[in-house]
């Protein structure tokens, strides 16, 4: 075989099975080969020995074996393979049948890699569970169904196998709290030191992490599941021990390619990999340093110990370990308190050697290390250290003892589940706000990065630019904007629907589970999307309209839109662990049709310190926001022009209005509508945020009449009304319950009669200069009241809670 790939970069794989067209299975087992000499045989008779092949069991699984011939003719690996089975079969007749469950897949990549020909079976995969097992290796009697049944039950995305080798020798992976089996956690469990994907793989975890078509990386000698397995571990995904059920045994008895002597370029190749993956330096600090400490201890300092003579080191590579350590250890800058004295001596020497003779009389020294040195960090005080080899050796026997009693009788169905998995991030967690909006420019949304970014460290991930107090932003383009497919709409596939927008999908590409702390998810579009992306601590989902009853208005929306948003809300809002909106109408709506507990966060705009402006004359009417037909803002403009009609001499009032382009034909309907000369009604480009309160403090009196089209209008209390506030401006509400009672309740303005052009008409021309100033003045009063200092803090406090582990009120 040669070491270079052929021409063509493309791997050649064909699927040689005797008929393409084979049953649905549950369990798909993928065996590599690339020797002939190898058991596979024994490897495929394990998979389907007892085996529900006919899939008549009620409880059965239905399993399909996919060989993968590395190199190699299939017919070849065909008639070996049968006639292993033969000769198996002669003892087991059970495995007479269990030739049509196989099948055999050329893959042709020249390459010494066993990552392409596992990679290849596992793209040709469908089943709901995936399995990997070497050519050397089997699965222990009954292990598969076993596993299954396990993984319906508990849904777990890896149901880690215990390994055994054939000699019945027990090896100590993963290193899970003693008794723990359970939603294991990367940092708490030591999952890092599980580097074999070996067991049961859910499938559709697969697609989801975007780990298909190739999970395994390609042309990696060694090392080839490693990205695949930490992708898992720390994926937020559930991952379970399968310590009581029938293990996956390692064979010995052959020559295993894992044991041969490489470059050491080679050898570490994969964890050199590692330090340029984003999914890892996302990762907070703790399990970062799990990774590093185990990398640096197992596979690095390993690596150089096995080199104890000058001849075992080729030109350059003391540099080149000495660079990837270094780059490691800039990861997890402590990570090297966690190791032992001999480890540590030997870590030294690395950092500092100039040529291969040091290393390699490091090495030395570090072979004939007392077993004092092999035990103990040189800080008593780390010694404590979770990663510390004293406490792996406690924790060793406390697992092998736990081991020994739940073998003696105690099944997996009785064993507990014990407490959720630790947050990896204890002094500053990691929050990400997640919002398909443009952030920057999103009023709401930006009060929760500011006030959030004070006690965490926030992550946003929207459109536009990165706003100001995070630590990282992940931009969606532009582009990449969601639309619902009416197709699948039709079909009532609301899970397709959901996924096949642009949006929705490139954030399940660019972000990966577990790398936050708390996600709090704006709007229910976004709620789907942070329950998948697993936060170690839970989903705040803010919701900003009342979403089922969004354009009532419209019948053909409420036939076929507002199920879905249903569906949104029945489906995901109970997995949240706090959940808030925008008034107390919306909110009792919410709970009352999902049954979720929901609490108020209103539009309060932060406090700004202003005062009010004298009175004009003529009265200075403002309103500011989005450009949308169904606001009916024409209203205003006309009940403005009808005052100014009346008084043709001195027009008493004038308006402003800063609107964004929402609805570009509306907008120039409002522009046509207002006149040319702008003498009494003046359509502005909108200004930044940043600028709103103060641009509004020029002005009088805060108008906004919004007829009740549908519920959200009927029950909104916006932002601007807050704005105004801010702006110390008199407010000019309808008769909106919400808006009509914090008017009211804090004598801020007046509130028309209703919602049409003559009752604001009416109420422009009650409007009194002196009343008007005692309303600025009952503004400037309830100012510091009405801020965001007391409503945002409730995000504050639930985050807080969430991260650490207390249900929100």
């Amino acid at each position: 075989m040669s070491d270079s790939p052929r021409a063509s970069d493309i791997p050649r794989t064909s699927d040689t099975s005797r008929s393409n067209v084979l049953p649905p299975v549950d369990i798909d087992v993928v065996v590599a080969t690339h020797d002939l000499r190898r058991p596979v045989a024994r490897a495929v008779a394990s998979a389907l020995r007892g085996a529900d092949l006919r899939g008549v069991l009620p409880s059965g699984h239905r399993v399909r074996v996919t060989v993968a011939c590395h190199e190699l003719p299939a017919d070849q690996v065909r008639a070996a393979v049968q006639a292993g089975l033969d000769d198996l079969a002669a003892a087991d007749p059970t495995l007479e049948e269990v030739s049509s469950h196989v099948r055999y897949l050329e893959v042709f990549d020249g390459m010494r890699s066993p990552a392409g020909p596992f990679n290849a079976g596992i793209a040709a995969a469908d089943g709901r569970y995936l399995s990997i097992i070497g050519s050397d290796d089997s699965f222990a009697e009954g292990a598969l169904e076993a596993w299954a049944t396990w993984a319906d039950e508990r849904d777990p995305a890896w149901l880690m196998a215990r390994l055994e080798t054939d000699q019945g020798v027990h090896v100590p992976t993963p290193r899970t709290r003693p008794g723990r089996t359970r939603d294991l956690d990367l940092v708490s469990d030591r999952l890092a030191y599980r580097t074999a994907p070996l067991g049961l793989l859910r499938r559709q975890t697969l697609v989801d992490l975007g780990l298909l078509p190739e999970p395994l990386t390609p042309g990696l000698a060694s090392g080839e599941d490693v990205e695949l397995s930490l992708r898992l571990a720390s994926s937020g995904e559930r991952i379970d021990y399968a310590q009581d059920l029938p293990p996956y045994v390692i064979g010995t008895d052959g020559e295993r390619t894992t044991f041969h002597r490489r470059p050491l370029t080679d050898e570490l190749a994969a964890y050199d990999r590692l330090l340029d993956q984003r999914w890892l330096l996302a990762l907070p600090s703790a399990a970062r340093r799990a990774i590093v400490v185990k990398i640096l201890r197992i596979h690095v300092l390993a690596a150089v110990g096995r080199r104890p003579g000058p001849l075992d080191w080729a030109p350059g590579e003391a540099r080149w370990v000495q660079r990837l350590t270094r780059e490691l250890l800039a990861m997890a800058p402590d990570a090297e308190k966690a190791l032992h004295r001999a480890d540590l001596d030997l870590l030294h020497a690395i950092l500092s050697a100039t040529d291969t003779d040091a290393l390699a009389a490091a090495a030395r020294r570090r072979g004939q290390a007392s077993r004092w040195d092999i035990l103990l960090s040189p800080d008593p005080l780390a010694n404590l250290d979770r990663e510390s080899t004293v406490r792996a050796h406690l924790a060793t026997h406390a697992r092998e003892l736990s081991t020994r009693l739940s073998t003696q009788g105690r099944g997996f169905a009785d064993r507990t589940t014990g407490r959720g998995p630790e947050l990896h991030s204890t002094d500053r967690p990691r929050v990400l706000v997640l919002s398909f909006s443009p952030i920057a420019s999103d009023a709401r949304v930006l009060k929760q990065v500011r006030h959030l970014s004070a006690e965490f460290d926030v992550v946003t991930c929207g459109y536009g630019p990165a706003p100001e107090g995070v630590v990282s932003h992940l931009r969606i383009p532009d582009e990449a904007g969601n639309s619902l497919d009416g197709r699948l709409i039709t079909l009532r596939s609301y899970r397709a629907a959901y996924l096949a927008q642009a949006g929705v999908r490139w954030v399940l590409r660019h972000l990966h589970p577990g790398q936050a702390d708390v996600i709090l998810a704006n709007d229910l579009d976004t709620v789907p999307l942070a329950l998948w992306l697993r936060p170690r601590a839970g989903v705040h989902a803010d919701l900003h309209e009342y979403w089922p009853r969004l354009h009532e208005e419209n019948d053909a929306w409420m036939r076929r839109i507002s199920p879905y948003h249903s569906w949104l809300c029945r489906r995901f809002l109970p997995g949240c662990a706090a959940v808030t909106t925008v008034s107390d109408r919306i909110a009792q709506e919410y709970s009352e049709q999902f049954g979720v507990e929901v609490g108020v966060v209103t539009n309060a705009a932060p406090f700004a310190d202003q005062r009010p402006g004298p009175v004009s004359s003529p009265l200075r009417l403002v309103h500011s926001g989005a450009c949308l037909r169904n606001r009916g803002l024409h209203v205003m403009v006309e009940a403005v022009l009808a005052v100014a009609a009346g008084t043709p001499a001195a027009p008493p009032v004038t308006l402003d209005l800063y609107l964004t382009p929402n609805d570009p034909a509306y907008l120039a309907e409002l522009r046509e509508l207002a006149g040319a000369d702008g003498s009494v009604v003046r359509v502005h480009d909108p200004v930044p945020y940043s600028d709103l309160i103060a641009t509004l403090n020029g002005y009088d009196v805060g108008v906004f009449v919004l007829a009740p089209v549908n519920f959200n209008y009927e029950m909104a209390l916006p932002n601007k009304i807050f704005d105004y506030v801010q702006a110390r401006l008199a407010l000019l509400v309808g008769p909106s319950p919400e808006m009509a009672r914090v008017t009211l309740e804090h004598g801020l303005g007046v509130v028309s009669d209703g919602f049409d052009r003559d009752s604001l008409t009416t109420a422009i021309l009650a409007l009194d200069p002196g009343e008007v100033a005692a309303h600025k003045a009952a503004s400037h009063a309830a100012a510091r009241t009405l801020s965001d200092d007391e409503q945002s803090r409730r995000w504050v406090e639930s985050v807080r809670d969430i991260a650490a582990g207390v249900a929100p009120l």
